[in-house]
């Protein structure tokens, strides 16, 4: 009868405890799954405006030029490259036709041979190359929804990680890519955790992610979309690294 006592009492003390532990939130450890910026994107919105390089490019200064001897605008058309070119970082009818019938998920190249603006008797000509994307209008996502998203992480990985792993500005991040068919591919450790448990564990629960939803352009052209998993203090400043934030500066 005694022995009876003692685990009726261990029953009620110990496997609640272990219930609590298996369901309760995580409050202690924030997560969160982001888009990764393209190094130079515009929206659709942005394409259709854009009047000057500068609006194609924010990083673009033209006080760096003196002289243009030619600004080159190239894009895929039907998958075929075209050119067009002009003399000036204002965009030409040719060039902004160029711009909006360029075939969806494909870089566009710019090249601008111009004398630089400084104090030189002499000036060589430089060259200046950039390329960008335009945005799909509507990006991958979870089937789901984000909240069936998180609730997939925290099962999968998040409430298994032990309380107190991470300390101070501790961070794991976690890149992704979402193909075209909406597949989970090249997931990898970009910041990692002392633990390597806890790298695993975080790579596992990505790689074994079920299918999400293509990103798509305006003409159902299906692109593939970069994602990152962060894991921890989001003021680390890996997370600058990850671009996950539109920088218009």
């Amino acid at each position: 009868m005694k022995n009876t006592w003692i685990i009726l009492l261990l029953t009620v003390w110990i496997f609640p405890t272990l219930s609590f532990a298996q369901t309760a939130e995580r409050t202690d450890l924030s997560y969160e799954v982001n888009k990764v910026y393209p190094y130079l994107s515009v929206t659709s919105e942005q394409l259709k405006a854009a009047t000057t390089l500068s609006d194609l490019n924010h990083r673009y200064k033209p006080s760096w030029v003196k002289e243009y001897i030619s600004v080159e605008l190239s894009a895929s058309q039907q998958g075929q490259l075209h050119s067009v070119m002009s003399k000036s970082d204002l965009l030409t009818p040719a060039q902004k036709a160029i711009l909006n019938t360029a075939d969806a998920g494909t870089d566009i190249s710019v090249k601008v041979n111009y004398l630089p603006q400084n104090t030189l008797a002499h000036n060589d000509v430089k060259t200046l190359e950039f390329s960008f994307t335009v945005d799909p209008e509507v990006d991958a996502h979870f089937v789901g929804g984000q909240q069936q998203l998180m609730q997939y992480l925290k099962e999968n990985a998040i409430v298994t990680i032990p309380a107190g792993s991470f300390k101070g500005y501790d961070l794991v991040a976690v890149k992704f890519t979402i193909t075209e068919e909406g597949e989970v591919t090249d997931a990898q450790l970009f910041e990692r955790a002392k633990d390597e448990n806890i790298n695993a564990l975080l790579l596992s629960a990505i790689k074994k992610m079920p299918c999400w939803e293509p990103a798509t352009h305006a003409d159902g052209t299906k692109v593939k979309q970069e994602f990152a998993l962060t894991v921890g203090n989001m003021e680390n400043c890996m997370v600058n690294l990850l671009n996950i934030r539109r920088d218009r500066s």
